[in-house]
């Protein structure tokens, strides 16, 4: 699975056929698991949660609840969308795939966020995150600018990087699970995350 990690970063379409072709190695769960811890990584804030958890010691079991929720949350919506890329490739691209062919595309499209946790993790520990201050003493300093500018341009630009590699990984693993172009795995892709747009532009103009 090492390689295949790997592999996916730069050979997505070839390496997705293998996954698809061979029997029981698709681990659907452990990427979204990882993507998902990833993710949340991001956004993590490790001071403030050491400062809640000495304030309350139950912290740390609402954060384990949390962290599995969302992770069910986000393999729920897995399924859900592969179930409508699905439809729009067969049905509108004039692909092939089935669902759990597309289900492990989207997944393994998650890996460049797998990745991301390269640097991540160092944040997390390395960059302090400041707090502002609302009060009556809180005003603006033009230090702070340049306090945090190169290192948040920094994280700013390896995100985007992650989020494009992302996208260009999905397209082609759509691709390959559809049997037609790496371009008709983008559309597929632009085209399932606009139907939540289009549902609630639909719903709106039924209310009128």
């Amino acid at each position: 699975m090492l390689k295949r990690l790997a592999t996916i970063m730069i050979r997505p379409r070839e390496t997705m056929r293998e996954i698809l072709d061979a029997a029981g190695s698709r681990r659907v769960i452990p990427i979204v698991l990882v993507a998902s811890l990833s993710a949340m990584a991001g956004d993590f804030d490790d001071r403030s949660f050491r400062h809640a958890l000495r304030q309350e010691g139950y912290i740390a079991l609402i954060a384990a609840v949390v962290i599995i929720a969302t992770t069910l949350l986000i393999l729920g919506l897995l399924y859900l969308i592969a179930w409508v890329a699905q439809l729009i490739g067969r049905q509108v691209l004039e692909g092939t795939g089935t669902v759990a062919d597309v289900r492990a595309a989207l997944a393994w499209g998650m890996v460049p966020a797998i990745w991301a946790l390269l640097y991540r993790i160092p944040v997390l520990f390395l960059v302090k995150r400041e707090h502002v201050d609302f009060g009556a003493e809180a005003g603006f300093r033009i230090s702070r600018i340049s306090e945090g500018c190169w290192t948040g341009l920094l994280l700013a630009t390896l995100e985007l990087i992650a989020f494009i590699w992302a996208v260009i990984v999905t397209s082609n693993t759509l691709g390959e699970a559809h049997r037609f172009s790496s371009w008709r795995g983008l559309a597929t892709l632009a085209m399932t995350c606009a139907v939540p747009f289009v549902i609630i532009i639909a719903a709106v103009l039924a209310m009128r």
